[in-house]
């Protein structure tokens, strides 16, 4: 089996040097600093005991143990985001060619990356309601003028 991620100093591309030199073993596979897993996924022991300094990442492997069936629904869930994003962009730009279309995975991604770092959500206009304004724009509809009180 491949890795699940990959991770800054991962073993896969040592794999094969590393099997060279791995003396057959029967019992538990022990891996303190994980990382992507290189090895203990192609082995796929039996047994094991992985952990590493990185908390995130023994935290994530812990999910993926412990309660498999919501994350994937959860990725399944930021995937199919990803493609509605996506088909968005490309209906939008298609509609304005040479004009600068705003791509919804662009704050997607800095919004994961801002939840992974611990950061508070930024408060700013929703995504989609940009998009929604932006394409009514880009279709020849112009948004209701406000009144104003003089």
């Amino acid at each position: 089996m491949r890795p699940i991620v990959k991770y800054r100093g991962g073993k896969a591309r040592e794999l094969p040097k590393i099997l060279r030199n791995l003396p057959a073993y029967r019992g538990r596979y022990v891996e303190p600093f994980v990382g992507g897993g290189a090895l203990f996924f192609h082995l796929e022991p039996g047994q094991a005991i992985v952990n590493d300094i990185n908390a995130k990442l023994a935290n994530f492997y812990l999910g993926v143990r412990n309660d498999y069936s919501r994350l994937h629904s959860e990725l399944l869930e930021l995937e199919n985001l990803y493609e509605s994003n996506w088909a968005l962009f490309n209906a939008l730009k298609l509609a304005n060619p040479k004009g600068r279309i705003p791509n919804a995975n662009e704050s997607l991604y800095y919004r994961l990356r801002d939840m992974y770092n611990g950061l508070p959500p930024r408060r700013v206009l929703p995504r989609p309601t940009l998009l929604l304004h932006q394409q009514d724009r880009l279709l020849g509809h112009d948004p209701p003028q406000r009144s104003r009180r003089v």
